[in-house]
């Protein structure tokens, strides 16, 4: 296989077929017989994009990632809405927000318990324009970030914060909700829901109108499990409510159309009115300190900053899957215009 780089930032790891060994069969057989060397450049290097190959099907993908981790998930408690891929057991839709919507750089699941290991992620429509899914070395935030505000994350902690409305005819519009808890959790049952929170280790609290409110306690940094290396693993740049704003100014900035302008203005505009109209605990996602005091905006564009700084952009192309090492390396996504089909799966 042959082996390159888009980049000096060494991220991600390409492999592509040197010669004809193009099939499934042939880089699942080069996984098995290169096992050792391959996890070691994985973790080196944050995610590996294998390109080239003759990956088909979204059953070839969840072949491949199968061979690449065996540990293959299902469970979802995440934000973004996904479906299930027809004949398969782990594939879903990467997901279902519109092409416009902003998905900011983020650690899968950084705030439960138990976090993916390992994300797959396999384009089976190329984008007809942007639709990226670019990467970051959370490792290089963490290290680079102001010492006096690393320090101040590091000693207080985090408090994520999560209000979900009741079931969908009971509940109003609201532009920064992506879910309702009957779809995050699954059921409707509220035993189920609770019995749920308690085994992810979830605080939650049923408040007026059906509606639900988790709070997930974590730091801000973790040591990653196998390197040991400090990592930047939380969702301020994320659910904190200036991070889409903030990361619109810039997409706008790498895009430079007038929808980009649009939104970009339009978020700058409604964030503001939110924060005026919403206390930071009511918020439909955000992140506090974990004394419950809020983040300063300054800290959000810090981090947006640092990572925009480090970020990796590089055009999908049909067929690709890229493994990321999740405990590591961020992902994110860039508006799109047109066809797109990306789908993902994981191991935890």
């Amino acid at each position: 296989m042959k082996e390159s780089y888009f980049n000096d930032q060494k991220l991600p790891l390409v492999i592509e077929p040197n010669g004809n060994g193009k099939s499934k069969e042939a880089l699942i057989a080069w996984l098995q017989d290169n096992k050792d060397s391959f996890y070691k450049k994985f973790y080196e290097n944050g995610a590996v994009l294998f390109r080239g190959f003759d990956l088909d099907t979204p059953k070839d993908f969840e072949a491949v990632a199968y061979q690449t981790d065996n540990r293959l998930k299902n469970d979802y408690y995440g934000t973004s809405p996904r479906n299930i891929v027809k004949d398969t057991k782990y594939i879903y839709t990467a997901s279902e927000l519109p092409g416009h919507y902003p998905i900011m750089q983020h650690c899968e699941m950084s705030y439960v318990v138990q976090p993916p290991i390992t994300l797959f992620f396999y384009c089976h429509v190329e984008p007809e324009y942007g639709g990226e899914t670019p990467l970051c070395n959370f490792r290089k935030v963490y290290e680079q970030m102001d010492p006096k505000i690393r320090a101040e994350f590091d000693s207080k902690g985090l408090l994520t914060v999560r209000n979900y409305s009741g079931l969908e005819n009971n509940s109003k519009f609201n532009l920064f909700e992506l879910k309702k808890w009957n779809e995050l959790f699954g059921t409707t049952d509220k035993a189920e829901v609770e019995r749920q929170c308690k085994e992810q280790q979830m605080e939650f609290e049923w408040l007026d109108g059906d509606k639900l409110r988790i709070l997930h306690r974590t730091p801000a940094a973790i040591n990653h499990p196998l390197t040991k290396e400090k990592v930047w693993f939380n969702h301020i740049q994320v659910f904190h409510p200036t991070a889409a704003a903030i990361e619109y100014d810039y997409i706008h900035k790498t895009q430079g159309r007038a929808k980009t302008l649009f939104w970009s203005l339009f978020l700058n505009v409604m964030v503001k009115v939110k924060n005026l109209t919403t206390k930071p605990i009511d918020q439909s996602m955000n992140v506090l300190f974990g004394d419950g005091t809020p983040i300063p905006d300054s800290y959000v564009q810090h981090l947006e900053e640092l990572i925009w700084k480090n970020l990796v952009v590089f055009p999908w192309k049909k067929n690709d899957v890229i493994a990321i090492d999740n405990f590591s390396t961020s992902h994110g996504r860039l508006p799109y215009e047109g066809k797109r089909q990306i789908l993902v799966c994981w191991s935890a």
